[in-house]
């Protein structure tokens, strides 16, 4: 009876935040679609002119931007992807049949937040910087700039705050799916 009860209520708080995340104008992706992988596959490699890292895995969110449009948000994994600051995070806005890079991070440690707050069309980010010398943790929020996200979380334009309000896009890498499988 327990053992049901508990299901029960993890089945239930699992359809709330998947109920949250559409609120929030994002959908998780379990898998990599077609133009997305030739994209990632192609841009990872710099065109085919690196070999590429068959440890790479890729976690991938859909969030809504003012305009309707859809934005990837991608966090790749892999030995050649992290480094003792973090992960490499993209925000990719599709672009026919392939995708414009708005934002490349190179150090984002995870969670990954959607916040309710938008700059230029598009919503803001909130990552955790810590690691590559940073010893405490803290959160940063990603404006866009009209242009692009901030390059380097711990770095301005990115904002460092003691507090973030908003809906856990990506919490962990295990729902992260190979790149080259």
């Amino acid at each position: 009876m327990r053992v049901t009860i508990n299901i029960l209520c993890a089945a239930a708080l699992l359809m709330i935040g998947a109920s949250v995340l559409r609120g929030q104008n994002a959908v998780r992706s379990d898998s990599l679609r077609g133009p997305l992988k030739t994209f990632l596959r192609n841009y990872l490699t710099l065109g085919g002119k690196v070999p590429p890292d068959t440890t790479t895995k890729i976690t991938t969110v859909q969030i809504k931007a003012e305009n309707g449009k859809f934005e990837e948000v991608v966090y790749v994994s892999g030995e050649g992807w992290c480094g003792s600051g973090g992960c490499t995070l993209l925000i990719l806005e599709p672009s026919g049949s392939t995708f414009k890079v708005l934002g490349k991070l190179a150090i984002v440690q995870l969670p990954i937040r959607l916040l309710p707050s938008m700059k230029n069309g598009f919503p803001d980010i909130g990552v955790t910087v810590q690691g590559g010398g940073i010893l405490a943790s803290y959160e940063v929020v990603l404006s866009f700039n009209g242009e692009s996200y901030p390059r380097n979380p711990s770095l301005p334009p990115a904002r460092k705050v003691t507090t973030i309000q908003g809906t856990v896009i990506i919490a962990n890498k295990e729902a992260s799916v190979p790149l080259y499988d």
